[in-house]
């Protein structure tokens, strides 16, 4: 059973990153959530640019299947998702709310409270593709502007992980996850 799902409609770099450290994934094709056949998870991921019809055709499955999505998290599972890559995006799709703006560009980061969730990034000045404007949840990590860029929400026994920061989680970082979450049904 394979410990990462990644949620996309084509093939990305993350899956050089997981072959290159080992870990177990596999691709989830956005039409086949909700299937009987997608095998359980520890940590599903959902790239950038979900939610732009210029890349992806993700978001009207995730709509969908926000149900599932919220069964995944409350039953343990993490779920890791990046910016919308869109003007605006509410996330109304997760069991929390949250919303985003697009700004791309570099952003000198620091941590605004205590969380291992901030181990996803290895560089100080990673590029940023938004900001959060609101959230329910904790506020982890934030740009020169005091802005959030990475917040986490503990819903049921899992934990949602939101993020703008447009660069691949560490390798550290998904050892975490592995080892804090267990598999849940998607």
């Amino acid at each position: 059973m394979p410990d990462i799902g990644l949620i996309w409609d084509s093939k990305l770099l993350f899956e050089q990153l997981f072959v290159e450290h080992g870990f177990d994934y596999q691709m989830v094709h956005p039409t086949s959530l909700g299937s009987p056949f997608v095998p359980k998870f520890k940590l599903v991921i959902i790239p950038t640019g979900f939610a732009n019809l210029q890349y992806s055709s993700v978001l009207q499955s995730l709509m969908r299947n926000r149900h599932r999505i919220e069964n995944f998290i409350k039953t343990g599972g993490i779920l890791l998702v990046y910016g919308a890559l869109t003007e605006s995006h509410n996330y109304d799709w997760l069991p929390m709310k949250i919303e985003y703006i697009q700004r791309y560009g570099p952003a000198e980061l620091s941590e605004h409270c205590q969380h291992k969730a901030s181990m996803i990034v290895a560089d100080a000045k990673p590029e940023c593709d938004g900001l959060f404007t609101s959230c329910d949840g904790d506020c982890i990590m934030v740009n020169e502007s005091g802005e959030p860029v990475l917040v986490t929400n503990e819903y049921g026994e899992g934990l949602i992980i939101a993020t703008t920061i447009h660069e691949f989680p560490t390798p550290d970082f998904i050892r975490w996850a592995l080892d804090g979450s267990k598999h849940a049904s998607l």
